[in-house]
């Protein structure tokens, strides 16, 4: 198990917050010798939600979920959970 860091912080230190979030879902699948994925994006839910909807997906998929930051520079995700199969350590 990773080791966690936790520590205690001032709440003021966030700059904005986004209350109604998107998520993009890749679902991975083994593709020869290579991985092949579909990619989703959603609204309209909480990460629990989204993560049960990824739990109603065909067995034999992997996934990764991210958070869709939109911001000055661009579209940019963040990691939330899952892995990306394609990504070296």
């Amino acid at each position: 198990m990773t080791q966690i860091d936790a520590r205690l912080v001032d709440p003021r230190d966030a700059g904005w917050e986004q209350w109604n979030p998107a998520y993009r879902v890749s679902l991975w699948k083994h593709s020869g010798d290579g991985w092949a994925s579909r990619e989703f994006e959603i609204g309209g839910a909480d990460v629990n939600e989204v993560l049960a909807w990824i739990r109603e997906q065909p067995d034999g998929e992997t996934f990764t979920l991210y958070a869709i930051v939109d911001h000055n520079a661009g579209r940019g995700l963040v990691r939330l959970a899952g892995i990306d199969p394609t990504r070296s350590a």
